[in-house]
């Protein structure tokens, strides 16, 4: 086949009058890139990945079409460069992008700037020096060139730019119905280059603005310790919070399906078989299970430090890593990350991502005790994207929605008890007395009965029970293991997660002003709880386990 001059001779003149924004877009695309290709082992290449990468080229598409001067443009774009620059070092760094979690915590905890600098200061420094070279060739070339123009073009590729967001807006509407929520996730899922950063930005401000007078109460609040006690021996404290699983479907807890094998036969475990939320949402569940104030008095929660701002406050080396995406459901959770040392999100990625990291944390050489709270994804829908195709165990006995959605259920079960189990022999293999807290944020409804109910926020016996357990390693101190032996009487009380927290500092030895022995699991006083809880319509005091 003959092929023409021509047609071999029109990439390379494109190319030769495109090379500056070539290399500009190759820049503002690289954190995308990146991510795409360090995670594919951590997460599914979905949607909203093609979706994200779409409507990054169309912006650029649209600014390279509009009838403006494309090197003045680019210089105008320049704050947008510098923001490129922090998703740049985001990725190579700690495989995230540029999003809420990160502008939300910074600005929280501006203050130690200084110290993040004397850390980052090298790769920050090679990030510059592509920024500086990109950037810099790319204007050098845009720089009197004359660049073919057609409105056409523009016009296509700001339609095709609109049709993209309309078409995820009617989706999250779909799910979120017409609403403040359904904008806030469409603007939460724009992580698009370079005006997505914008979004972020804006979702930032918005989370802020919303919660100010409890994030100012929070800052100013001080954390006052009673007594740190030398009898604990516990070096390493790991709180991992659940997302959307429920009992129902563990095998620990007696399913049918094997859907914790791990657990099944992991020594040192205590389960609680009647452990309660304090809500059925996640943006109120978390926040109480890592709070010692009760949930009747949600000011006091969203105004006081948590449990991570009490260990921080009692020489621990704190940690939060987390799963989750930061956007309007999330609430005061990040406010929470805000007060650990050290913290890292990798969003839409499968909860196995944070093992390296974690380990990193474990392996660590100094003597300071650690706190480590992981954030997971769990089993919240879609359930089919919360796994890797390894643990694709458990297939639907029929064609129907809810045989589909148990199966694909189970198996986010059974990656779970794969990531806890790794979790925990990770401590075993660091040696040092640990103690593992787990506990869903609440349950979840999967079509259980007649009236086809998905889902949680509901308030009923299937989104108010919750997984949970304590586990400790075998080389506790004896009068430790005393202790902590005192949980199997818990095992069949009715137990509420706000309950965690008080008996985690009391089997570490650190107590404040707000300790409460009467919610403390491993004290003599405490009091069966009433399973108190909040639902939208408001505070309802009590759930009655006995009535399942």
């Amino acid at each position: 086949m003959k092929i023409s001059v021509k047609a071999i001779d029109y990439p390379i003149s494109v190319f030769k009058a495109e090379w500056p924004n070539l290399v500009l877009w190759a820049f503002l695309l690289s954190p995308l890139i990146i991510r795409l290709i360090t995670n594919h082992r951590y997460s599914k290449f979905d949607l909203l990945a093609i979706y994200t990468a779409a409507i990054s080229v169309l912006w650029l598409l649209v600014i390279r079409f509009a009838s403006f001067n494309q090197f003045k443009t680019h210089v105008v774009l320049f704050p947008f460069y510098l923001l490129a620059v922090v998703d740049l070092f985001l990725v190579l760094n700690f495989n995230a992008r540029f999003t809420a979690a990160y502008v939300f915590i910074g600005l929280n905890n501006y203050k130690e700037a200084s110290d993040f600098l004397s850390t980052y200061w090298r790769p920050l420094t090679i990030v510059l020096i592509i920024f500086v070279a990109c950037y810099g060739a790319g204007l050098i070339g845009l720089y009197k060139r004359e660049l073919y123009k057609n409105k056409g073009f523009f016009v296509l590729a700001i339609s095709a730019l609109l049709l993209g967001y309309c078409a995820y807006f009617y989706k999250t509407v779909k799910v979120n119905s017409f609403g403040k929520h359904a904008v806030l996730d469409l603007v939460a899922k724009d992580q698009s280059t370079p005006i997505g950063y914008l979004s972020q930005i804006g979702l930032t401000a918005h989370l802020y603005l919303q919660s100010e007078h409890f994030i100012k109460q929070r800052q100013e609040s001080e954390v006052k310790i009673t007594s740190v006690s030398n009898e604990s021996n516990i070096e390493t404290v790991v709180f991992v919070i659940g997302e959307s699983s429920r009992p129902q479907n563990w095998s620990l807890y007696g399913y049918d399906k094997q859907t914790t094998p791990n657990l099944d036969k992991l020594a040192g475990i205590y389960k609680f078989n009647r452990m309660c939320t304090t809500a059925p949402y996640t943006a109120v569940a978390v926040p109480s299970m890592l709070s010692l104030e009760p949930i009747s008095d949600w000011n006091a929660i969203a105004s006081k430090k948590s449990l991570v701002g009490i260990y921080r406050a009692a020489g621990y080396m704190t940690y939060w890593l987390s799963v989750q995406e930061v956007d309007s459901f999330g609430g005061i959770i990040p406010q929470i990350a805000a007060e650990a040392q050290n913290w890292q999100y990798f969003e839409r990625s499968y909860d196995g991502v944070l093992m390296p990291e974690y380990q990193k944390i474990l392996n660590k050489g100094d003597a300071q005790k650690q706190a480590i709270f992981i954030h997971i994804k769990g089993s919240h829908f879609d359930y089919s994207r919360r796994y890797p195709e390894d643990f694709k165990r458990f297939k639907p006995s029929t064609n129907s929605a809810k045989d589909k959605m148990t199966a694909e259920y189970d198996n986010t079960i059974l990656y779970t008890d794969w990531l806890l189990n790794s979790i925990i022999e990770q401590l075993r293999l660091s040696k040092k007395p640990s103690v593992l807290v787990y506990s869903s944020d609440h349950g979840e409804n999967i079509m259980d009965d007649s009236r086809g109910l998905l889902g949680h926020g509901i308030g009923n016996k299937y989104d108010l029970p919750v997984s949970a357990f304590v586990w400790a390693s075998d080389n506790i101190s004896g009068q430790q293991a005393l202790k902590l032996s005192k949980l199997k009487e818990r095992e069949n009380q009715r137990v509420s997660i706000s309950s965690l927290s008080h008996t985690l500092l009391n089997f570490t030895g650190v107590l404040t002003s707000e300790y409460k022995s009467s919610d403390d699991l491993l004290s003599d006083d405490f009091v069966t709880s009433k399973c108190p809880y909040l639902l939208g319509t408001g505070y309802v005091p009590a759930f009655d386990f006995d009535a399942l």
